[in-house]
């Protein structure tokens, strides 16, 4: 378990590194100058030396390999520099900014959970039955459907119309975050319940499932006992993979509640070209979706007897070749 929880930490520290270096460059070849945006050269006269100024006060002007060095060298020392904009940290704003990410994120989490489970296997149980077709249906069109399309007919029906939630201008309340959560967890219901309906499904062939039937063991019996924990022990790492797309659906769904959270502010330093902050947010953003990725693996393997004993067959197997090897060497010597 040690050795897996460092090989993970260190798959997790090569991920990073990789993401923010590639986030890096792309920043850097793609068009755009933050100079701009810091000087509104669109709406005032500045001169030359003035941008020229600012360019080599941004260290804009050095070589590439010398701005990601300087980079590298304050990521080290935990550093990830100061906002071109505002002037404030990126540690700072991004404090700022992640609440209302989380909420959404881990609300939308759980939301699912919640509705996916029953209707997953309500919709196994009834195979096939009219239940089970009407589940189909709408799972197949909530997944056919963009999420800021249903963002905006729900913003329309409950917002606009009968006007019983709230929007994200109403600060403080914890009511406006409803609309954003409900949005992105009908796609993902979607997805989690055709998930469960398969894999119980599945357990239901299995020969565990034959024998308690052959035992008598009444059918809620064997859907508790038998298959309701292997059904679910899959879902614990497709939570994980889950996140990632759900901070990037935030970035859409933050824009369109107007809510200000790190979707929203990253689209705004996009805009901006404020290179800092952009690094920043998808350096937090791969952070926390290595990290669930990396627990829900962990909580996976501590359940999941097959695994455990898998990974245990497999040291096993290591320890004892290597030992073989090592007594086949010293035989030689004595030879």
């Amino acid at each position: 378990m040690i050795k897996t929880i460092i090989s993970k930490f260190l798959q997790m520290i090569i991920v990073l590194f990789i993401l923010t270096t590639l986030t890096f460059i792309l920043m850097k070849v793609l068009p755009g100058n933050p100079v701009g945006k810091i000087l509104h050269l669109d709406t005032s006269q500045v001169s030359n030396s003035q941008i020229k100024a600012t360019e080599n006060k941004l260290g804009l002007n050095d070589s590439i390999f010398s701005q990601w060095w300087h980079w590298f060298s304050q990521l080290l020392h935990f550093d990830l520099g100061t906002s071109y904009q505002t002037g404030d940290s990126v540690s700072k704003e991004l404090l700022n900014y992640i609440s209302p990410t989380l909420i959404i994120t881990f609300g939308t989490l759980v939301l699912s959970m919640i509705i996916s489970m029953p209707l997953g296997i309500i919709a196994a149980l009834n195979y096939h039955k009219s239940l089970d077709k009407l589940t189909r249906i709408l799972t197949s069109l909530s997944v056919s459907l963009p999420s800021f399309f249903i963002g905006l007919v729900l913003l329309f029906i409950f917002n606009q119309k009968l006007n019983l939630l709230p929007t994200s201008e109403e600060e403080g309340s914890i009511t406006s975050y409803i609309l954003p959560i409900v949005t992105m967890s009908i796609g993902m219901c979607a997805y989690y319940i055709r998930f469960i309906r398969s894999n119980l499904l599945e357990q239901y062939q299995s020969p565990i499932v034959e024998a308690s039937r052959l035992r008598g063991m009444p059918e809620k019996y064997i859907l508790f006992h038998d298959i309701f924990k292997p059904t679910m022990l899959p879902v614990i790492p497709l939570l994980g993979l889950s996140i990632g797309s759900l901070i990037g659906g935030t970035v859409v769904i933050e824009n369109l509640f107007d809510i200000p959270g790190l979707g929203y502010f990253l689209v705004d330093s996009i805009k901006s070209r404020d290179y800092p902050v952009i690094q920043g947010c998808v350096l937090l953003i791969g952070f926390f979706v290595v990290i669930i990725n990396t627990i829900a693996d962990l909580l996976a393997l501590f359940i999941d007897p097959k695994q455990r004993f898998a990974m245990m067959s497999k040291h096993q197997l290591f320890n004892f070749k290597q030992s073989n090897i090592d007594k086949s060497e010293g035989d030689h010597h004595e030879f």
